[in-house]
C-alpha cells in the first residue's frame, strides 16, 4: 500500500468516511507501507496492512462458487497470467486478440492520462491496473486494484513491484467498494463480471463510485449463439460462471444507472464503455 491511497480509501460500511492510518506503520525503502493498520473513525473497524496489502475482509470468506474457490488457490494465482490469460481472448473471440490488441483498447477508452483515482475492480493478477498505471504518465492520482482473493493480490503486487509500479492492492468485494461516491475518475473490470456472484449489486457500486464525468470499461463474456458453445457454458455455469445474454448485460447496466456509451463484441467477448 502507498500513502497516496489514504486520500481515497474509505470504510466499506461508511463509504463517506476515510480510513485513518494508525501510528506505528512500517515502510520500506521505496515508501510502500508494508505493515500497519487502518481504522474507521465512525465504527472503529480495523483493517490490517500485511506484506504491503490492505485487507478489508479480515477472516477468510467461504467461496460462493467453484469458480471463486479456484481463484483463491495459490496455484491458480501463480498460473493465471503465466498460462491462461495471454491467450484467453484469442480462444474466446475466435480471432487473434492478444495483449497488443486488448490493452490499447482499454487505454484508449478509459483515458487514464486524465489522472485521479483509477480502480481495477476484481483485478486478479492486476493486468489492467498495471496497464492503466503505465498509461497514466505521472498525472496526479493513484491506481488501486481490488480483489477478494489474497493469493491473486499477492501475485498482482509481485508483478507491480517487478515493473517498478506504485499500485495499491486491497482485499475487498466488488459489492462493497471502499470509496466515497463519485471518487473514481476511471474504473475497469476485466472478465470478472462473470464470476463475482451478485452482478446487480456490483454494477450499482460501480455507478456509485464512478465520477459523473468518469469512464468505466468492462470486459466480460456473454452467452454464445452456437449450441455446442452454449452447452459448454451451461456446464461452466454449474460452477458459478455466469454467461448473460448481451441484452441482459445491457439491461443490468441500465438498472444500475450506468449509461452505455459504446460496445464491441468479438465472439463471446464483450467490451463496454459506460459512464
Amino acid at each position: 500500500m502507498y500513502v497516496e491511497a489514504l486520500q481515497y480509501l474509505t470504510c466499506p460500511q461508511h463509504p463517506e468516511m476515510l480510513l485513518e492510518l494508525i501510528e506505528g506503520a512500517e515502510y520500506d525503502d521505496q515508501g510502500e507501507l508494508i505493515t500497519g493498520e487502518l481504522r474507521c473513525p465512525t465504527c472503529g473497524m480495523r483493517a490490517t496492512i500485511r506484506e504491503g496489502l490492505v485487507d478489508l475482509l479480515g477472516t477468510p470468506l467461504m467461496p460462493e462458487s467453484i469458480a471463486q474457490l479456484a481463484n483463491v488457490l495459490p496455484v491458480a494465482a501463480w498460473g493465471y497470467e503465466r498460462t491462461w490469460r495471454p491467450q484467453s481472448l484469442s480462444l474466446l473471440a475466435g480471432e487473434p486478440f492478444d495483449y497488443s490488441r486488448e490493452l490499447p483498447l482499454l487505454v484508449g477508452l478509459t483515458m487514464p492520462e486524465r489522472g485521479g483515482l483509477i480502480v481495477d475492480v476484481a483485478c486478479s493478477n492486476g493486468l489492467y491496473a498495471r496497464t492503466l498505471e503505465q498509461a497514466r504518465h505521472g498525472t496526479p492520482g493513484h491506481v488501486i486494484g481490488l480483489d477478494h482473493s489474497l493469493a491473486m493480490l499477492q501475485q498482482a503486487r509481485t508483478y507491480a513491484l517487478a515493473e517498478g509500479l506504485r499500485i495499491t492492492y486491497v482485499r475487498a468485494k466488488a459489492q462493497a467498494l471502499p470509496f466515497a461516491p463519485g471518487a473514481a475518475a476511471t474504473m475497469a473490470m476485466g472478465g470478472s463480471l462473470n464470476e463475482i456472484g451478485d452482478i446487480p449489486t456490483a454494477l450499482r457500486e460501480l455507478r456509485r463510485v464512478l465520477d459523473p464525468t468518469g469512464r468505466c470499461v468492462l470486459m466480460n463474456l456473454v452467452q454464445a449463439e452456437e449450441l455446442p458453445t452454449r452447452a459448454l457454458q451451461g456446464l461452466l455455469g454449474a460452477g458459478g460462471v455466469a454467461f448473460p445474454a448481451l441484452a441482459e448485460v445491457n439491461r443490468l447496466f441500465a438498472l444500475a444507472g450506468l449509461r452505455l456509451r459504446a460496445q464491441w463484441q468479438y465472439g463471446v467477448v464483450l467490451f463496454s464503455l459506460v459512464t
